[in-house]
């Protein structure tokens, strides 16, 4: 559970000037996207940063179709968290899930092998990319608002410093960032501030702090064996630490 000091944190924040500016940047970036004339859709995966991205895009933007993708690979959490904010707030989830488990694709290639996540790779193109490609086709959004943040990772810094909060890729779609300058207090703390539940999966926080938890595949890669991820897995999920210990060693010491 999270402790009361750090709700207490989140709280005090959400009443900063800092939080303000943060929250009034992510108006501006969204107005910018809206002036362009396209159609945009917001994906939401039910983690943070969406889940704050979803909140904010739909007050001011209520049409925005909501595109989600949902896979044998996710997080016991997800679908009854997501199904719970969206009745909440009244968004019509438009769900995609791919034809096949992703759970026997990607066990029965390299379990441990990071690349099986990056965006280049078969399965992740094929359960996620093309399956979210062909959703904004159908309601015919050329534009797409992502809850990436440039604090997460070094790649996205350097593409978001690049290209800006808003850009055009050479396929002629938008997109656009608006809490790329958002600190991940500033996420929770939008949660607080709008009364918006937190996915349970950050209360699990013996191993992490909400702040390090990142929601991907329920699947530990070797960056996250290296992490801790397993430890995580093991005293929160044990059922399906069984199920992926069963993998390894059935791949290791056969």
């Amino acid at each position: 559970m999270i402790s009361n000091t750090k709700k207490l944190e989140w709280e005090l924040h959400s009443r900063s000037n800092s939080f303000r500016i943060a929250v009034n940047d992510a108006i501006e970036i969204i107005g910018r996207a809206k002036n362009t004339g396209i159609k945009f859709g917001v994906s939401w995966s039910g983690g943070k940063d969406s889940t704050a991205l979803t909140h904010i895009v739909k007050t001011i933007w209520p049409e925005c179709p909501v595109i989600s993708q949902f896979d044998d690979c996710d997080w016991p959490e997800k679908a009854p968290y997501m199904d719970r904010v969206s009745s909440s707030f009244g968004w019509d989830i438009n769900k995609v899930s791919p034809d096949f488990s992703v759970w026997d694709a990607i066990t029965k290639s390299n379990f441990t092998d990071d690349s099986v996540c990056a965006l280049s790779h078969w399965i992740t193109k094929d359960a996620f990319i093309k399956l979210l490609d062909k959703e904004y086709q159908k309601h015919s959004c050329e534009g797409r608002f992502l809850g990436l943040r440039k604090e997460e990772s070094i790649g996205r810094k350097r593409n978001i410093n690049l290209r800006g909060s808003l850009y055009k890729r050479k396929d002629n779609q938008y997109f656009c960032h608006p809490l790329s300058r958002w600190k991940s207090i500033d996420v929770f703390s939008y949660h607080i501030a709008n009364d918006i539940e937190i996915n349970p999966c950050y209360l699990k926080n013996r191993f992490k702090s909400p702040e390090e938890i990142r929601l991907s595949w329920a699947l530990p890669t070797a960056i996250g064996f290296g992490a801790g991820d397993m430890e995580h897995i093991r005293y929160y999920y044990p059922e399906y630490f069984r199920r992926v210990q069963n993998v390894i060693n059935n791949k290791y010491d056969s």
